[in-house]
């Protein structure tokens, strides 16, 4: 079974509906439980997520690729002469969480939190 399928049967059983016969599940029914419905809606997003980030990754070439010295180089004059975050994922064909990851890693920026969130910020 594929990931599509199996999110398909996840939603399927989530929504109150058995997968195989497509009778609504009677409320006795443990997938009906509150709780379990939470449980599967998530698992089906996650798995859609994965679905989607692994198409993302798949039209990126240099996704998870090790970085050379001559690309470390260009995405360190690239950064300094002002490129957004945007710019740079393209030009690497790179996620932005890769760049933003080897950034971090040449020491260009910081983790920093904010408002609960995770960014990042040029270090100076």
């Amino acid at each position: 079974m594929d990931e599509l399928a199996a999110t398909k049967l996840i939603e399927t059983l989530a929504s109150g509906v058995n997968p195989l016969t497509g009778e609504v599940l009677n409320d006795g029914n443990p997938c009906q439980d509150p709780e379990v419905v939470r449980a599967l809606c998530l698992a089906a997003r996650a798995l859609d997520e994965r679905r989607q980030r692994l198409e993302r990754q798949r039209a990126l070439p240099n996704v998870g690729k090790p970085w050379s010295n001559e690309e470390d180089a260009l995405l360190v004059a690239a950064f300094h002469s002002g490129k957004k975050l945007g710019e740079l994922a393209m030009a690497h064909q790179r996620t932005a969480a890769g760049i933003e990851a080897r950034l971090e890693k040449l020491g260009l920026v910081e983790v920093v939190e904010q408002r609960g969130r995770l960014g990042f910020t040029r270090r100076r």
